[in-house]
């Protein structure tokens, strides 16, 4: 017999003896691959005894301030009495008769869904670790970083080649003409004139290593190293360029320079039994409740003829603010309109100035906490500080907080799993991350449950293949992939395949929330359009005009004793280097590699397929094993042993009569004790209908001018 037993917080909850809980357990449904299911229970209910009051704190008695039914709270299930899932219970309310609670109504669910939870809303420029990733901009800082990729040292890890700088414009054509020497012209050859691209039309790209480290240490969290490891190139490999607005990163004739306090001191509350460690502020780890009121007040220390404007940025934007300031002012102070609340919000400290100085910052932070005695409103507050300093100089800074691409934190994890078709999982404090494919052979155990069967009913039924497939990037209008676009008929760097009806299906459609770019090598229109060494990006839509468009993922590649391009560094100086990272869609844009194209296009730098596409590599197989005649869609009841239910775990394989399946789904009333099974049979491989291959298309540009008026072209080559 199976007993559940559910534990809310290390206190024991009293069970119905007669409800009827059910567990189902899916990872990725064959239904819908491209959602992450976790374990999670139909909501059920427990009575509101004594034990239960006690535990949910009178929820029912809106008077009594307690429990906090916003948040899922750690919970763990057992089966008698022997440890089964941890994961969360959320309170979805009382259900009450004659003005009494009767019962409480409980969903539990498994950890992996906690990610929402404890990410929330946040954008990544909520991330404290990238404030260890700013640099300084100028003219010499930006060369040394288009030669090599700086490493960044911060607590106790090493980033190797953490930032740097691609061949990537916001705005000005660059062309490479070894007969020309027009000064101040985008022209990369090496001439005798101040030409080249201009430092101030390049950015910093951030390797996304950094970021999913930054993503771990801001929430607590720990990633597996299967797939979010040094050693995998098709990840490690990849950066983020640094672009948040259109344009530059300075507004045209801007003089003040924009600094941030990084450095608090710890402060410690006299209820509270640990500091807090600032290196922002903000109020997201504060565990204690809601009954406490929350405000600031900044003063800022300077010598008297400075001036500053003083900013305080809630979640990367601007929230509060005061210009025109000078020498020493506090702020804000206690304001009743400035309340802060627990939760996923954070709040950093800026200036702006074009003065040389040192800043000293004092936080301070009052907290009043409410409580009751009888029906009797009580308060009383106390107050901590902190403290930091910074000094500015006349170097402007890249404060990468404020330069990283607004996206929100699950977004960018969720087009990562999408982009790599990655399937994540608990165990333990750790979060299992696998490819779709390394998951399902990361266990070669299997359960024979032909004795365990009802033998009464079973299904089996067809697993239709799709009508339509369709793998995409949301960000596919910069100059070059719209280009392709009107050419081709086909986005670039886009699978699609239309059956024409030969199979009734659904559609199949993964939209990645990231910006795609086409890159271009530059040819020498002084040399007979010879290849140079350099590739580049540009940032401009069709009108060519500056593009913000969606984050833009790619692969650098160091050129070391290429091609000599000129940067140029003011009106009239320029300094040529034969260094400099350029920009690819592949691993290695030279050799065959992995690429982040879904469709195996056309290498850009070698006029080459790379066939190693995101779709060949990373969800070919399975979308080759629904199009198979063969692949059925089982299912199963089965009153599985103790032994079984304790031990299975999604990836493991199922034997009935002698067949072999794969889960996809299983559910088990603990009442019952009956398990209802959703299996796939393994089937041998064969060759889907359509390879990616077919819809690459071969266009060799020998020269392309920005305004497209001299285009040559070849279309005759369809690679089948």
């Amino acid at each position: 017999m199976l007993e559940l037993q559910l534990y809310i917080e290390g206190e024991q909850v009293e069970l119905h003896d007669n409800e009827s809980i059910t567990l189902t357990q899916t990872l990725q449904n064959v239904k819908d691959i491209q959602k992450i299911f976790t374990d999670f229970t139909q909501t059920f209910n427990v009575p509101a005894s004594k034990t239960n009051n006690k535990i949910f704190k009178h929820f029912y008695n809106a008077d009594i301030v307690g429990f906090d039914a916003r948040n899922k709270k750690d919970s763990e299930l057992l089966i008698n009495y022997k440890p089964f899932k941890k994961g969360k219970v959320k309170l979805e309310g009382v259900q009450m008769s004659n003005n009494q609670p009767v019962n409480y109504r409980l969903t539990f669910f498994g950890k992996a869904v906690n990610l929402k939870d404890v990410i929330g809303e946040d954008k990544l420029d909520n991330l404290s670790l990238l404030t260890e990733f700013n640099i300084q901009y100028d003219a010499q800082s930006i060369i040394n970083l288009m030669q090599s990729a700086r490493t960044i040292f911060t607590n106790g890890e090493i980033f190797t080649g953490a930032i740097l700088v691609p061949l990537i414009t916001h705005t000005q054509r660059l062309y490479y003409n070894s007969a020309e020497d027009e000064a101040l012209s985008g022209n990369l050859h090496n001439g005798s004139t101040a030409k080249g691209v201009y430092y101030e039309e390049l950015k910093p790209a951030l390797r996304v290593y950094a970021i999913i480290r930054a993503i771990e240490r801001e929430y607590n969290l720990k990633f597996s190293d299967d797939f979010f490891n040094k050693t995998n190139e098709t990840f490690y490999n990849l950066y983020m360029w640094m672009h948040r607005k259109k344009g530059g990163i300075l507004e045209e004739n801007e003089t003040k320079r924009e600094v941030q306090f990084n450095n608090f001191s710890n402060i410690t509350f006299s209820h509270r039994r640990a500091a807090e460690t600032f290196t922002r502020f903000g109020f997201k780890n504060i565990n204690h409740d809601n009954r406490v009121e929350r405000r600031i007040n900044v003063k800022i220390d300077v010598a008297s003829t400075v001036n500053y404007d003083f900013i305080i940025k809630k979640n990367g934007e601007t929230y509060f603010r005061e210009d025109g300031n000078t020498g020493s002012k506090s702020f804000v102070g206690f304001s009743n309109d400035f309340v802060f609340e627990s939760g996923t919000d954070h709040y950093t400290v800026h200036l702006l100035t074009e003065d040389s100085a040192t800043f000293s910052a004092t936080l301070q932070i009052k907290h009043t906490r409410i409580s009751y005695a009888l029906g009797i409103k009580i308060t009383n507050s106390d107050q901590a500080q902190a403290t930091a300093s910074l000094t500015t100089g006349t170097d402007i800074q890249i404060i990468t907080t404020s330069q990283v691409p607004e996206i929100k934190v699950m977004d960018f994890l969720t087009g990562l799993f999408k982009m790599f078709n990655l399937t994540a999982y608990q165990e333990e404090d750790t979060i299992i991350v696998r490819t779709l494919d390394s998951f399902y052979d990361s266990s070669t155990q299997s359960y024979d449950i032909t004795k365990y069967l009802d033998k009464t009913t079973s299904e089996v039924n067809a697993i239709m293949p799709y009508s339509e497939i369709t793998l995409e990037y949301k960000g596919s209008d910069s100059f070059f992939a719209k280009k392709h676009k009107e050419l081709n008929n086909l986005e670039w760097g886009t699978s699609h395949f239309d059956n024409k009806g030969i199979y009734e299906g659904s559609t199949y459609k993964i939209t990645l929330p990231f910006e795609h770019h086409k890159f271009e090598r530059l040819l020498d229109a002084g040399d007979n359009n010879a290849n140079t060494s350099a590739q580049w990006g540009w940032s401009v839509d069709d009108k060519q005009d500056s593009y913000l468009g969606k984050p833009l993922l790619f692969y650098p590649h160091l050129i070391s004793g290429g091609t000599p391009i000129s940067v140029r560094k003011t009106a009239s100086t320029k300094e040529a280097t034969s260094s400099y990272h350029i920009p690819s869609n592949s691993v290695d844009p030279i050799s065959e590699s992995q690429s982040i194209n879904f469709n195996a296009e056309l290498n850009e730098y070698t006029g080459k397929i790379f066939k190693d596409s995101l779709f060949n590599t990373f969800y070919k197989k399975y979308i080759v094993d629904t199009f198979n005649i063969n692949r059925r869609l089982s299912k199963f009841k089965a009153y599985l042993p103790l032994k079984v239910i304790l031990n299975l775990k999604l990836q493991d394989k199922i034997v009935v009569f002698n067949n072999l399946y794969k889960i996809n789904s299983l559910k088990t009333n603990f009442e019952t004790g009956l398990s209802d099974l959703e299996l796939i049979n393994e089937v041998s491989d064969f060759d889907i209908p359509v390879n990616d291959t077919d819809l690459a298309r071969s266009v060799n540009t020998d020269f392309v001018t920005a305004d497209i008026t001299t285009i040559t072209a070849d279309t005759g080559t369809l690679s089948i």
